[in-house]
């Protein structure tokens, strides 16, 4: 349970508590002291005001805004002095001179207005250009948010706009870098700096219970509320409170640091932006404290700092964008890896960025050293062809659950070639009052397979018995999806291959339990869709041809169109579903194989097939092993999805193991891989000898 909110400790403090719980000691003070004593509140003000407009230390730890006026943040910071106010994402208000912060925001959006992020570019602004036209429309709002923080609506009665975790956490640090840019202008009234003082006072007790006693709690709310009380009590030494905001704060990101993040440097919520933001949180204690030696913190992060940092490299996308899975949405990523350059000194991070960004401090980009990674055990599989901004790149989803910004999605995938998103998902954009909210985080608003329509159980589900094998002619990716299993009796595996640099196979088996279901083979793109049951296509260009084999099985090619650009979405998006269902008896298995094709301006011929196979010479079905064709111009490939250490026989190849690929050109064996496996043989002659666990290539003498 949250703390309880003390009307006169937190929320209107008095000028005799204000002032009895600073320490006035020493000659810089001894004015607000006599104000102080003699019960001149007004004066009292006024002289912390000057007093705090010479103060040397502490520092705070603000990037510099730059002395060149930048006209996108001018625009911004005039349309905040016009009282235009874009309280949270798209919503906006415009007002005369009185702002109503009880306005219609939306449910989640009253919460997010009052964060108050929408003041920023008045500092920046005043940073650029030193006109106090910025400060003192601050002061003048400020004031007026004051002034009507108790008569606010709380949409949630457990929840107070002002007084919860975020908002605290999130306003307190913005309030104080507010005051510190203005604070030798003379722009800030009395009441300013009283109410300034007030309102980090209250709200940093009311932190300080929660963190106190309620114990470590995961997850980005709590990082942000610990990280507002170091802040605040590291800069404001005069509250004699401050070393215990200070204490409890870094003790609690101290847990987060070491509880938060997985092994690779992912944040548990693997969620983009706020696994950002609570990589930058843990980045700035480390900064602050020694910007302000004051705030002690016995730990060395160090290295788990330049972790989070390495799985951000690893996972963006050749535009230089996070991904895209749970609530993360898609963005580009230049600040943050940026700031992974300065913190290591590592030019590795610009390489995603390089046509965007030359140097930092003097630093160069440099290749990571590496192209596709499996990211364990935080559950993302990257291939990718190389590091260009046209690369060929996937992304697969197979993590655990992350928490309440998880979707329900598993084995899903994005894809990227040509410099542009092919088949992204419908992630999330805008306010959580987005009316299509709930359709972002249902399965069918993900590139994966969905039974009968309905959510899987995410909660206590990741891919199982993962295989994972990278090389210079395929990559490799499969998993088990058991979310289904306790609802419909139903398992899913998916492999996914890599022939690299051209394409990718898609291949998904699903084993239906006793009773019959439906499945819906789900793919999103942002472009409309064309074609039919054997070959669809993306409209635009570059595009995705997507090819089944054995289209035959396809009882439904369904289409749909998940958002336009027109509902406020940054893009239009459509989606393709390629619906499957058995009758009869004796058939308890469906499976899915096709080829994603990427093209840069016109789709090339392609055809897929499904072969028949054999184990230790007899006919099995598809779901026990198989095998996939796929023919483009003089090169035809053969996928043959293996039956362990059973001989698998298809397509002319025999061999042990998960998976088998031969690439012919004009009819010769060209190349061949084996993933988990031992001797191949293709029509008679032995390709491979070897008999080893993970993937063995070998390129052929034709």
């Amino acid at each position: 349970m949250p703390p309880k909110i003390s009307r006169s400790k937190m929320l209107f403090i008095n000028n005799k508590d204000l002032y009895g719980v600073m320490d006035l000691r020493g000659d810089a003070l001894k004015s607000v002291r006599d104000a102080v004593k003699s019960g001149r509140y007004k004066d009292a003000a006024s002289a912390w005001g000057t007093y705090f407009a010479k103060r040397r230390n502490p520092l705070n730890m603000v990037a510099p805004t730059g002395d060149k006026p930048n006209p996108s943040v001018i625009h911004e910071a005039e349309r905040v002095v016009d009282h235009e106010i874009q309280g949270w994402h798209k919503v906006t208000h415009k007002f005369g001179k009185r702002i109503n912060f009880n306005a219609d925001w939306g449910r989640s959006g009253i919460y997010g207005t009052h964060y108050l992020g929408w003041t920023e570019p008045l500092r920046v602004a005043f940073g650029q250009t030193g006109n106090h036209r910025y400060p003192e429309c601050f002061d003048d709002i400020f004031n007026q948010w004051y002034e009507q923080r108790d008569k606010l609506t709380n949409p949630s009665p457990s929840m107070d706009v002002i007084f919860y975790e975020l908002g605290v956490g999130g306003r307190t640090p913005r309030l104080i870098d507010h005051y510190f840019a203005y604070r030798k202008t003379g722009v800030l009234s009395w009441h300013t700096h009283e109410r300034l003082l007030k309102t980090i006072l209250g709200g940093c007790r009311w932190l300080y219970l929660l963190e106190k006693n309620g114990g470590y709690r995961s997850g980005n709310w709590q990082m942000c509320g610990s990280w507002a009380l170091v802040y605040a009590g590291g800069l404001f030494p005069e509250f004699k409170e401050a070393r215990s905001w200070v204490n409890i704060g870094v003790k609690r990101l101290l847990e987060h640091v070491d509880k938060d993040f997985y092994d690779d440097g992912c944040h548990h919520e693997r969620s983009s932006g706020y696994g950002g933001w609570c990589t930058r949180i843990s980045e700035d204690l480390l900064h602050f404290s020694k910007l302000n030696p004051h705030i002690s913190v016995e730990a060395n992060f160090e290295d788990r700092i330049e972790k989070m940092y390495d799985w951000l490299l690893s996972t963006a996308t050749p535009l230089g964008e996070s991904q895209g899975f749970n609530d993360g949405g898609f963005g580009f990523q230049d600040g943050p890896l940026q700031n992974g350059v300065r913190f290591t000194g590592n030019g590795k991070y610009l390489w995603p960025i390089r046509q965007r960004v030359k140097s930092v401090d003097g630093i160069r980009p440099k290749h990571p050293g590496y192209t596709s990674i499996d990211q364990r055990p935080s559950g993302f599989a990257v291939m990718r062809s190389d590091w260009d901004e046209k690369a060929h790149y996937m992304i697969i989803n197979y993590g655990p659950w992350g928490g309440g910004h998880t979707h329900n999605d598993l084995l899903d995938f994005a894809l990227y070639a040509h410099g542009k998103p092919l088949a992204v998902e419908t992630t999330r954009w805008g306010a959580y009052d987005n009316p299509l909210d709930h359709y972002f985080r249902s399965p069918q608003a993900h590139n994966q397979v969905v039974i009968n329509n309905a959510p899987m159980d995410r909660v206590h589900n990741k891919g199982k018995n993962v295989t994972w094998a990278t090389g210079k002619a395929i990559d490799y990716f499969s998993a088990t999806n058991l979310a289904y299993k306790k609802q419909f009796g139903a398992t899913i595996q998916r492999s996914i291959t890599y022939l690299k640099p051209d394409y990718f196979l898609v291949s998904d088996t699903i084993h239906e339990g006793v009773n019959h279901q439906e499945f819906t083979w789900y793919l999103h793109a942002q472009d409309r869709w064309i074609g039919g049951k054997s070959r669809s296509i993306t409209s635009g260009k570059p595009g995705l041809q997507v090819v089944p084999a054995k289209p035959s099985e396809i009882r439904q090619l369904r289409r749909g169109t998940s958002y336009e650009a027109k509902d406020g979405a940054p893009g239009d998006k459509y989606w393709i579903g390629l619906q499957k269902y058995v009758k009869g008896e004796g058939t308890h298995a469906v499976v899915y194989d096709v080829a994603l094709v990427p093209f840069k301006s016109k789709p090339g011929t392609v055809k897929s097939t499904r072969l028949n196979a054999e184990v230790d010479g007899k006919r099995v079905g598809p779901e026990v092993a198989r095998g996939v064709r796929i023919e483009r111009g003089t090169q035809t490939d053969l996928v043959i999805y293996g039956s362990g250490d059973e001989v698998v026989s298809c397509g002319g190849i025999q061999f042990k193991g998960k998976v088998c690929i031969l690439i012919l050109k004009r009819g010769k064996p060209a190349q061949v891989a084996v993933v988990d496996g031992g001797e191949v043989l293709y029509e008679g002659r032995k390709l491979i000898q070897t008999v080893q666990e993970g993937l063995v290539e070998r390129k052929l003498r034709t």
